[in-house]
């Protein structure tokens, strides 16, 4: 699959069990549902996902929450997904076999996406990685 710069995709995950370890003024940080630690690489993931809140609201990120960030304390248990959602591809690339990112299954290929109201990809989108962990779905949109 190969997916053009500022084509317009519906990008969803199903929603994926989560229980919440830290809460700051600018992140709810939670156990990420989707993958396992792996350390056999130079990475050092934790298994964990910091989500943009309160202070940090500027940060966009693509994932719902249920129930709602404000509400959540730590060792609450919570859902993250990603509704069905149309966005704007910023850049998409694909790995020369699987990329080490420090979880497992790796993922194949990442794609960059953001709202199509107008962020700028190098600083405001987000990366999803796809092929891997995550159950991701990318749906190019029919224009016509």
């Amino acid at each position: 699959m190969s997916i053009q710069q500022d084509a317009e995709v519906v990008v969803s995950c199903p929603p994926g069990p989560a229980r919440v370890v830290a809460v700051s003024s600018r992140y709810v940080t939670v156990t990420w549902p989707w993958g396992e630690a792996d350390h056999s690489g130079g990475y050092r993931w934790d298994g964990t996902f910091a989500l943009p809140y309160g202070d940090a609201r500027t940060e966009w990120v693509p994932y719902r929450v249920e129930p709602d960030l404000a509400g959540l304390r730590v060792g609450d248990v919570c859902t993250v997904s990603i509704p069905p959602t149309r966005l704007v591809v910023g850049f998409y690339e694909e790995y020369d076999g699987p990329r080490n990112l420090g979880w497992t299954p790796a993922p194949t290929a990442g794609i960059c996406v953001m709202p199509a109201h107008g962020l700028d990809a190098e600083y405001d989108g987000c990366m999803l990685y796809l092929g891997g962990a995550m159950p991701i779905t990318v749906e190019p949109v029919e224009l016509g």
